[in-house]
């Protein structure tokens, strides 16, 4: 081999070297994901009526959205968003349901609910609980608006108005992105997500 020939593919050996090394800082930046909160204790009770801890999500990406069993408008779409999510998912990937009305959404009400969506608990859970507690979940740690009116008689969706979009927590429960209902690539966002935080080598 001439020290032409030994020039050339030592030069292609750089330049694969360098993709490589482009491709592979390319993909850790892209599963760098913001931490934007973090999941502090709590105790809720899932639609099979069991108790469900913060530590009982330790360990799993968390796909988190908010519904309530008596909405007539959205959260139609939003549950059918998570039973396709439920269809593909894989195992150390949970779905979360917290609901905006958890004096009438006890767990049967929930879980009647979910039927509609062929929900597999083992996969899906629906949380209910103390209003108060429900609602500081959902509002300072998982970052979802969530408002109770009051109002003695208004329309159900004017009464609990709540976020529409889906957050993600990694494995050591700490609040990771977050992705609106509405987008048209919701699911197929949510499902990357969670990949890749279950790639991610926990701290």
């Amino acid at each position: 081999m001439t020290r032409l020939h030994k020039l050339i593919w030592l030069g292609l050996i750089g330049v694969i070297a360098a993709v490589l090394a482009l491709a592979f800082f390319a993909e850790s930046r892209r599963t760098a994901l913001p931490v934007l909160g973090q999941l502090r204790p709590f105790t809720l009770t899932n639609q099979l009526g069991e108790a469900v801890s913060s530590d009982s999500l330790r360990g799993e990406v968390i796909i988190a959205n908010i519904i309530f069993s008596r909405c007539p408008t959205q959260c139609h779409q939003l549950s059918r968003q998570m039973a396709r999510l439920q269809e593909k998912i894989g195992e150390e990937t949970r779905l979360v349901s917290l609901t905006a009305d958890p004096e009438f959404d006890t767990a049967s009400v929930l879980a009647t609910y979910g039927q509609r969506y062929g929900t597999d608990p083992a996969r899906w859970w629906f949380l209910t609980g103390p209003k108060a507690e429900v609602y500081r979940v959902a509002e300072k740690d998982l970052l979802f608006t969530v408002m109770d009116t009051g109002e003695a008689n208004p329309k159900l969706e004017e009464r609990f108005i709540h976020a529409s979009n889906f957050i993600v927590l990694d494995r050591q429960g700490r609040l990771r992105a977050v992705v609106q209902g509405e987008e048209l690539d919701a699911v197929d966002r949510l499902l990357d997500l969670a990949r890749r935080l279950a790639r991610e080598t926990p701290l």
